[in-house]
């Protein structure tokens, strides 16, 4: 019997061992023998990275969908050719925001499969919010404007820093600070991938609404891995966020239910995940697509993998899930996943997404070092540089 091997995401590695049913139905039914790893978001990049420049690891993996433009120009990855591709259902079977991020511009070719989907909402504290004279949750959020509003009714009703988001150094603060800049019309590159553009009036804009919503956020969540504690603790009644607060937290937490809302980001909000990739070593390439297959076409279902609790399905029949109709969250969710937007597929991609990072660290730092400082002063001495450096580097 053949054996491949599969890596996965996982927030420790022991979380793997989840999905050792589904891949035993799987040996049973395609006599494929499959050797699981777990790889920590912790190990990341730099871990997926050696499967490729080594050309030796795990036959298929599920990556997370910002580097798998990285990895297909590095000509390290197996695209799909059109029979599987329609096989797997195409275009049509997948949300815009998931399958968008298996392309490179330019580039015909299937390079992953979506799998699983993590979309941004706001989650709030009903009772906090109802004090504070805010009636109409809806209206609350529906616009970024409305949004500002809202924390300041918050404020002056007593809640000094009704906002959690993530100011420390974590990828999360991009995936924060995207909404801001695609609603103001900007975006991070040029739609021909050759020079970045975060630098931008419209760009520019959506970083100077992001970074003026300081006076509502706590100084602690610079020093803080995950701002959500601060929403947890009653602190911040308004927290931007993933799935876990909806799936996991609920869970841990009944008391919550009742308390806890969840709204759509307006506009546009991020969505990430992971998708499989097939490595270009691998010497079981039929068997890894049957792997790809199985595990894509299984029955859809919220979560969408045992192997983390916190994940969407990537497939439009997700609407269809009796609970997206009867849990607003998972309604909430699955329409975050329609309107959202994944950052671009481009070979570049993950050292542009890590110095983002970086420069949206310092400048909250030193935001909250100086608040008296000029705003604009700020993004420009920190994104125009690094705009002028990138944009070199593409060139080349």
């Amino acid at each position: 019997m053949v054996e491949i091997e599969f890596s996965v995401m996982v927030a420790a590695h022991e979380d793997a061992n989840n999905l050792l049913p589904i891949l035993e139905a799987f040996e049973k039914q395609y006599h494929i023998r499959v050797k699981l790893i777990g790889v920590t978001w912790a190990e990341g990049w730099t871990e997926i990275a050696k499967f490729g420049i080594y050309g030796h690891g795990p036959d298929v993996s599920c990556v997370g969908t910002s580097w798998i433009g990285s990895l297909a120009s590095m000509q390290v990855l197996r695209s799909f050719v059109p029979q599987e591709v329609r096989s797997l259902g195409g275009a049509e079977a997948f949300f815009e925001s998931s399958w968008q991020t298996c392309f490179l511009p330019d580039d015909p070719s299937l390079w992953a499969v979506p799998w699983i989907g993590d979309p941004m909402v706001f989650y709030y504290w009903k009772d906090v919010l109802e004090k504070a004279g805010v009636q109409d949750f809806d209206a609350a959020f529906a616009t970024d404007i409305s949004i500002v509003e809202t924390l300041e009714k918050l404020q002056k009703s007593g809640v000094a820093h009704p906002l959690a988001l993530t100011t420390g150094y974590n990828t999360v603060n991009l995936h924060e600070a995207a909404h801001w800049l695609w609603n103001a019309g900007g975006d991070f590159i040029s739609p021909n991938h050759k020079r970045v553009t975060f630098n931008q009036p419209a760009a520019m804009q959506g970083f100077r609404n992001y970074f003026s919503l300081k006076p509502f956020i706590s100084p602690k969540a610079s020093t803080m891995q995950f701002s959500g504690d601060l929403f947890n603790a009653g602190e911040s009644p308004i927290h931007l966020g993933g799935l876990w607060h909806g799936m996991t937290g609920r869970e841990r937490n009944p008391e919550w239910n009742g308390r806890l809302g969840v709204a759509q980001l307006p506009g546009t909000s991020f969505v990430g995940g992971g998708s499989f990739v097939i490595w270009k070593y691998s010497l079981y390439y039929r068997e890894a697509f049957e792997l790809v297959r199985f595990l894509s076409s299984q029955p859809t279902r919220i979560p969408a993998s045992p192997h983390t609790p916190v994940n969407m399905p990537t497939r439009r029949d997700a609407i269809h899930i009796p609970s997206v109709q009867n849990d607003v969250f998972h309604h909430t969710y699955v329409l975050a996943m329609q309107n959202g937007k994944s950052f671009p597929s481009t070979r570049l991609w993950g050292s542009i997404e890590s110095k983002l990072v970086t420069e949206i660290t310092n400048i909250w730092a030193e935001l909250f070092a100086n608040p008296d400082q000029d705003l604009d002063t700020y993004l420009h001495r920190h994104l125009d540089p690094l705009a002028e450096r990138l944009n070199t580097t593409l060139g080349d």
